[in-house]
């Protein structure tokens, strides 16, 4: 991959992490961010250095050595895709798929990934535009039973809406692909990218980087969840769960952020402000992180450091500026394929990688933990790209 970094960039990123990864080669906890020693006193505090040692640590009780071991296996480049058996019939030009389109910004960057796959594996693709409402829902329902796909990629809508027209689909054989769902298996739908098993991997892999990023010195931590969004009833008990299994002793407070709040960053500021003990943070939305460290330092917070889900471009670059810790990104186009090969495998009756049950290898698929090391790798104006290439592994296992 091209490395778009420059010299100057560089210079930037060391000078920048004077102010938020400093403290990693320091063992001070008054300096490293919120003050006093982690675990009891037996361990100064302290953050992981740019070039990924730690100066002190771990505390003991505190397993560094597993969360350590799982946040490097996510650094870890791809070099294929999950799928490695062709398909066993060559792909009908006349296969039909529906999107179900609710209409918001992430259903419609699922959308063009899902029409990209689909139009490349050469089946017709037809977007439906749901809206959000349960009459709207089902009517563009009634309309796609009418249709008779032979696949529906459903990424945004909850079934509990049309489970009537959900029931005479699956009666006609539609092969339902449903990502990014929490309740498949209420319905009689198979668990898929971005579910529930996906979901507890996340929650494991943000609850492993917050240990790896203290050195297994840190025992307070926050989580800002996102009331909005039902993945966050799950993280909200999956992420405590997983840092307990590393921590027993350490502690975790959950705030509330809305994802539409206009300033994000200045609600971590303020909260950290009001718990100065809190010494590490983990966010399910990255973005809340954009701007946050100019915000910190004028506010003269030492506690601002955190790891952030589903980074955005901008997110990356500050990551390699050296004023971002570190993020968990996911590549959706690389994600919508995967809907796309699920659909196609299924219509053929044959397995499909991640349905087994190997949400860790899924996730690992798509997504990946950016730190300083390897920000620069990612520096395009797509933001993270899992695999290059990878349309070409694709098209080759479906005879294209």
């Amino acid at each position: 991959m091209q490395r778009r970094i420059t010299n100057a960039l560089r210079a930037a990123a060391v000078l920048g992490a004077v102010s938020l990864l400093a403290a990693g080669c320091s063992s001070g906890g008054t300096d490293g961010g919120g003050g006093g020693d982690a675990a009891g006193g037996d361990v100064p505090l302290t953050y992981m250095a740019e070039d990924g040692s730690c100066a002190e640590g771990p505390a003991e009780g505190i397993d560094f050595a597993a969360a350590d071991e799982v946040v490097k296996s996510f650094e870890t480049p791809n070099e294929a895709i999950l799928a490695t058996e062709p398909l066993k019939e060559p792909v009908d030009p006349n296969t039909t798929a529906v999107y179900l389109n609710n209409g918001t910004p992430v259903a419609g960057l699922f959308q063009a990934g899902l029409q990209a796959a689909s139009e490349a594996a050469g089946i017709k693709f037809v977007n439906v535009d749901t809206g959000t409402d349960a009459q709207s829902i089902n009517s563009a329902l009634n309309s796609v039973v009418e249709m008779k796909p032979d696949i529906v990629f459903d990424q945004s809508v909850d079934a509990r809406f049309f489970q009537d027209q959900l029931t005479q689909l699956q009666d006609q054989g539609t092969a339902i692909v449903y990502g990014g769902q929490l309740n498949a298996e209420e319905f009689g739908l198979r668990d898929s990218l971005g579910g529930a098993g996906s979901i507890e991997v996340n929650s494991d892999v943000l609850a492993n980087a917050a240990v790896q990023l203290t050195c297994g010195t840190a025992t307070e931590f926050v989580m800002y969840s996102i009331p909005e969004i039902p993945a966050s009833e799950i993280q909200n008990e999956a992420v405590p769960a997983a840092l307990a299994e590393l921590c027993p002793e350490c502690t975790l407070r959950i705030v509330d952020i809305s994802i539409a709040d206009a300033s994000p960053a200045d609600k971590i500021v303020s909260d950290l402000q009001a718990n100065p003990q809190t010494e590490f943070f983990i966010s399910l939305a990255d973005q809340f992180q954009i701007g946050l460290s100019e915000k910190a330092q004028l506010a003269g917070l030492t506690n601002a450091y955190g790891v952030g889900q589903s980074s955005l471009p901008q997110n990356i670059q500050q990551i390699a500026d050296g004023t971002e810790v570190a993020g968990y990104v996911v590549d959706f186009n690389m994600f919508m394929w995967l809907q796309v090969d699920e659909g196609l495998r299924t219509m053929q009756g044959m397995e499909v990688p991640y349905l087994d049950g190997d949400w860790e290898a899924a996730a690992k698929a798509i997504s990946h933990i950016v730190t300083i090391r390897n920000a620069d790798e990612y520096l395009t104006p797509a933001g993270y790209v899992a695999l290059e290439g990878f349309e070409d592994q694709f098209l080759e296992l479906w005879g294209k």
